[in-house]
């Protein structure tokens, strides 16, 4: 076999030592209502044990994984048994409903694992998680009571009664502290070796026959194993019960062995295949029900025992075979095991693998109360009505809390204003001053999270006071993962109150969920038409949106007409506002005027520069380029603006590209003209590098302003 090791041969030996006890009390447990024969029990769940170890095994889904009888897939096929019992079943009828249940389970599993659908186990919350097991432990520890306390036999405490409630304890004793003196054996193993010597020793003492009913009884072999199908009255069987609980307990075994398969994970380096795991645990559990066998999955215990003993590819099919092994041999050994030890195994199962002891840690705190409540419910609803139920009724509560824990959650990350932030568009000095003195005009919103009903009442009533006083208001939707119907409704309903007051409502980043049908002009605005007259209009960033909405208010608040196609003359740029007539015209003589068309570049980051560009029609951009062929826009300069003030000063490479977006006319100043203005007017000189170091200044401290925004 390929990757097969010595370890695998060590880790089965292993494992198999310690699912023994542990699936003959299983098999117990789950039969005891329903049938005098103990020995037939166990037999149930070691070939339950056997089966799944075998046929998961050859899928070789996980690396040292061993599956058997669990504590949850008890409980719930116990609560199965039941309810079938609950309605007439019993007998063989009883024993074949619960078998092809159990098959039918499988079926179910390996429809999980070939539909890909195992992840989707994973949603199941862990409070659920928790309070399904502790509920099951419970039960498992209430189900305990006949063995422990003997109670089938006539005999008073004088005559033996105590015997079993003696050795369960023992046995639990036993499997809680012999294993820190004696590490290299199983603690199961310690508790069933020494709970049936315990056990026989007190009997011995008594000097009075004990009942046969207190020990399990040669085992039978496999042709003459009861539990098996009896295809009389198939037709009569409850089935839509007998679906359904296979259902649940589909689930629930896929559940607990992908759990089992991360533990394994861990341990073996390796990654689990859940498709074929659980592939493979749904064929292990349809030959188990043809075996007469009972359910099971992953056991985290016996894994980890099969891999610290060297256990990888092949240990769970190496655990198998010693598990069919044993069930051949090990007959006439099990006439003397009491079923009290098994019950002392049981009740370690419940008390120390099963119970969760966080809970209460959970209730006392205010973080984790919520959790620890969930918890409880499904703790009670499973110990005293339904285990499917609880665990359904736990992810309903779940799902409730994390939909409160939305509401709860802010959507509004932060609220801005113009006084706040400028666009990156640079503007002449007078619309800044405009802009400058209606702050509250645009105000912006960053959202994040989801918008959903269970949000929109608190962002509608975080915005009220705005939808009164602003004119423009911007949604960033940069950081919104999701947009339902009731929040596009909000959304339109904000945008008709703007526009009664003649104001818009202005999107930024807005999700494609919300309907995004077309691109338009070079600013790539879009519209999202949600009804016939509503057209919002939407950005692909805040900034180009804020752009717009400040380009609007200074048409409509300053009556400043803000044309991108319009030319200036050289002499109403911002540049040149600080010159008389007479040093205008000698400022002439040192320009060159050029054209260029749009998708052209002024200049290109790395290569060498040394002109200064005033622009007169037109628009560029300045990007900064990174990460191969992206880059980040810095600034838009549009009519009147000046750019490339750096390089110009001391001539050398350019940082970044400007590319011109519009075509554009733009007059040059060369550094070399500098030079002979400073020559031949010197105190003109003077007062123009005085200007362009106020230009740097400003452009330092909106760099700065920005830096310090996106930090925040």
């Amino acid at each position: 076999m390929k990757g097969f090791r010595m370890g695998d041969v060590w880790g089965g030996l292993s494992a198999s030592a310690l699912v023994l006890p542990q699936a003959m009390a299983f098999g117990i447990t789950l039969w005891s209502p329903y049938t005098h024969d103990p020995a037939a029990a166990a037999m149930s769940g070691l070939v339950a044990a056997a089966c799944l170890c075998v046929i998961s095994g050859l899928f070789r889904g996980t690396q040292g994984l061993v599956a058997a009888p669990t504590g949850p897939t008890l409980v719930l096929l116990a609560g199965a048994i039941a309810a079938l019992a609950g309605t007439g079943l019993s007998g063989d009828a009883l024993v074949t409903a619960t078998l092809l249940t159990v098959a039918m389970a499988g079926l179910f599993q390996m429809l999980i694992g070939g539909l890909k659908l195992g992840h989707l186990i994973k949603f199941i919350p862990y409070p659920v998680v928790s309070g399904f097991m502790t509920g099951s432990a419970i039960l498992m520890i209430m189900s305990q009571s006949g063995a422990v306390l003997g109670d089938e036999a006539p005999l008073t405490m004088h005559q033996g009664a105590w015997i079993p409630m003696a050795t369960a304890a023992i046995t639990l004793a036993s499997m809680v502290w012999l294993p820190r003196w004696i590490r290299k054996v199983p603690g199961t193993v310690l508790g069933l070796v020494i709970g049936t010597l315990s056990f026989h020793l007190f009997s011995f003492l008594q000097l009075i026959p004990m009942p046969a009913s207190w020990v399990v009884g040669s085992l039978p072999g496999i042709s003459e194993l009861r539990f098996g199908f009896h295809m009389q009255g198939l037709g009569q069987l409850p089935w839509l019960l007998m679906a359904g609980s296979a259902l649940a307990l589909a689930v629930l075994a896929s559940l607990d062995t992908l759990l089992t398969a991360v533990v394994a994970d861990v341990s073996t380096g390796s990654r689990h295949q859940a498709r074929r795991e659980l592939m493979g645990q749904g064929a292990g559990h349809m030959l188990s029900a043809l075996a007469g066998g009972m359910a099971g999955a992953g056991t985290t215990g016996a894994t980890l025992v099969a891999i610290q003993s060297g256990g990888r590819v092949w240990a769970g099919l190496v655990t198998g075979i010693g598990m069919l092994l044993l069930i051949l041999f090990m007959g006439p050994v099990a006439a003397i095991l009491p079923i009290s030890v098994f019950a002392g195994i049981i009740l370690h199962v419940a008390v120390f693998g099963m119970l969760d002891k966080d809970i209460p840690r959970w209730i006392r705190s205010p973080q984790a109360r919520i959790d620890g409540a969930i918890a409880l419910i499904v703790t009670a609803v499973t110990v005293f009505y339904d285990l499917m139920l609880a665990v359904g009724l736990g992810v309903a509560l779940a799902a409730i809390e994390f939909i409160r824990a939305q509401v709860q959650s802010a959507v509004i990350q932060r609220r801005w204003n113009i006084g706040d932030r400028s666009s990156l568009r640079r503007r002449p000095k007078k619309e800044c001053k405009c802009l400058a003195r209606h702050p509250d005009a645009i105000v912006g919103y960053d959202l994040k999270g989801t918008l959903f009903f269970g949000t929109t009442d608190h962002l509608f009533d975080t915005i009220a006071d705005d939808l009164k006083k602003a004119t423009y208001i911007i949604l960033d939707m940069r950081r919104v993962t999701q947009v339902d119907l009731t929040a596009v409704r909000l959304i339109e309903h904000m945008y008709g109150i703007l526009r009664q007051r003649n104001g818009e409502l202005v999107l930024a980043h807005a999700p494609k969920s919300m309907g995004l049908v077309k691109r338009e002009g070079h600013r790539h605005e879009r519209l999202v038409p949600y009804h016939e007259n509503v057209h919002l209009r939407t950005f692909p960033d805040s900034d180009r949106a804020l752009e717009y909405a400040e380009s609007c208010l200074l048409s409509d608040q300053c009556e400043m007409k803000v044309a991108h196609g319009e030319k200036l003359a050289l002499d109403e740029s911002e540049l040149m506002t600080l010159f008389d007539e007479e040093e205008k015209k000698i400022l002439h003589v040192f320009f060159e005027v050029k054209t260029f068309a749009a998708g052209d570049y002024l200049f290109r980051s790395g290569e060498h520069g040394e002109e200064l560009f005033v622009i007169l029609a037109g628009e560029v951009e300045v990007l900064l380029p990174y990460g191969g062929k992206k880059k980040l826009r810095l600034a838009t300069f549009g009519p009147g603006m000046t750019v490339g003030e750096v390089a110009f000063l001391e001539p050398g490479p350019r940082t970044a590209d400007g590319r011109v977006t519009m075509d554009c006319e733009v007059a040059i100043f060369r550094h070399k003209a500098l030079k002979k203005l400073c020559s031949e007017h010197s105190e003109l000189g003077m007062r123009l590098l005085m200007r362009l170091g106020h230009n740097i200044s400003e452009n330092l401290r909106m760099a700065d302003a920005e830096l310090r925004r996106l930090a925040s």
